[in-house]
This record gives C-alpha cells, sequence and structure tokens, in this order.
C-alpha cells in the first residue's frame, strides 16, 4: 500500500485556489441536500464546520510531513480534499469519491504529473483506513494522524459540548463529555505511528485533561449531581 511521493512545488496562489473550490464545493452540497436531514442545520456538519476541520487537518499534517520527511505538497493537498465528498457521498464512500473528485478537479485546473495525482488518489482514499498504520505509505499516515488528532483537545471538546446543547442535556454533564475527548485521545495515542503526531496529540490529551481538571474544581455542584445521575 506504499506511496511513492513526487516531489512538487504547489505555489501559495494555487493553493488558495484549491482552498476556494473545496469550500464552494463544500456549501453546494450542503445547500442542494433535498433530504433535509441534519448535515444541514447540525453546526458540526455544516459545510463551515467541515472546511474548518479540514483546515485543521492541513496544518496539522503539514506540520508532521515537515518534521517526519513526508512529501509536503501531496499530504496538504491530500489534507485539504480529504472531506470534500463528506456531503455528497455516503460515509462509507468518501474517501474513495473524494480522490476521484480531487483527482478530476486537479486535471482540469493544473499541470500535476499523473505520477503525483497518483499519490494524492491513494492518499484521499486511504485516509478511512482502519488497519495499523505501519502498513502505509509516510504520506498517508500523517493525513490519518492529522485526521485524528483533531477529533481531540480543543476542536473535539468544543465539538462534544456543542452537541450537549443539542442534546439538550444540562451542564453538568460536562465533565463527562470531557472525558469522552480524554479517551477517545487516548485511543488516537495507541494508533499513532510517528514521534511527531504522537507529541502534537499527547499535548491534546493534557489539555483536554487540564480543562476536565478546572471545571471540575470550580464546579463541585455539578460534578456530585453527575455522580448522582449515574
Amino acid at each position: 500500500m506504499s506511496v511513492k511521493s513526487e516531489q512538487i512545488e504547489v505555489s501559495s496562489s494555487d493553493f488558495e485556489q484549491m482552498k476556494e473550490f473545496v469550500y464552494g464545493q463544500l456549501i453546494s452540497s450542503t445547500q442542494h441536500d433535498a433530504d433535509g436531514n441534519r448535515m444541514r442545520w447540525y453546526p458540526w456538519h455544516s459545510a463551515d464546520y467541515r472546511f474548518i476541520h479540514t483546515l485543521n487537518v492541513v496544518s496539522i499534517s503539514t506540520q508532521i510531513a515537515q518534521k517526519e520527511g513526508a512529501n509536503i505538497d501531496s499530504v496538504r493537498i491530500s489534507a485539504l480534499f480529504h472531506d470534500i465528498a463528506k456531503f455528497s457521498s455516503p460515509q462509507k464512500n468518501h474517501a474513495q469519491d473524494g480522490a476521484d473528485l480531487a483527482i478530476d478537479y486537479l486535471q482540469n485546473n493544473f499541470s500535476f504529473p499523473d505520477s503525483f495525482l497518483d499519490d494524492i488518489h491513494k492518499i484521499i482514499s486511504n485516509h478511512t483506513y482502519e488497519g495499523h498504520l505501519s502498513d502505509l505509505s509516510l504520506e498517508e499516515r500523517c493525513l490519518i494522524e492529522a485526521d485524528m488528532i483533531d477529533k481531540i483537545g480543543a476542536n473535539g471538546s468544543a465539538l462534544l459540548i456543542l452537541r450537549m446543547g443539542y442534546d439538550s442535556r444540562p451542564s453538568s454533564h460536562t465533565s463527562d463529555t470531557l472525558q469522552k475527548v480524554i479517551t477517545r485521545g487516548k485511543e488516537t495515542l495507541s494508533k499513532i505511528t510517528s514521534d511527531t503526531a504522537y507529541s502534537i496529540a499527547y499535548q491534546r490529551v493534557q489539555r483536554a485533561t487540564w480543562l476536565k481538571e478546572w471545571i471540575d474544581e470550580e464546579t463541585p455542584g455539578a460534578f456530585e449531581l453527575s455522580n448522582k445521575q449515574h
């Protein structure tokens, strides 16, 4: 399953053009959702949230790629397009469909070598891979690790706290909600293979732990009520 990435220089203006396309595609996907399902009105399933997540993954994966010696441009382009079909395809197909959509756009708008595009297609297609990451190329691992890392720490904490409000759960559940972030973070640490990704993830788990401890310390009434409800 390895990917041998060709070194290509992608200009800032080209990358900005790609970003505009991805954001527009996410907006279009939600606006033309004929079923009117929850992806249209839950904040974490909105085009804006998905684009923020995408940019977070671009940032994290680029940082990992730089420090681990991966092909930076193939990683960051793959990260930018990895969820482009999140709303337009079934969850189980969004990686493959997103890879196809990305390559179609890149072929029609840029002059990248076929080998570079093949690498990007494979990286995006495999970003939902659930096996051991050591089976994949360094570039594929950079994207998967970044995707997992964005779900823990500040972004993961804010997301689950938002869900509390939409599910009409009381503030006494905040500590339990943050514990879910911490648990997910520890599971992520067990899956990560690169030192750089592990360091980023570990710091985020620590911050979520500190936030939970802070809330528990300053809201003893909520902590006691939560224990009673369990």
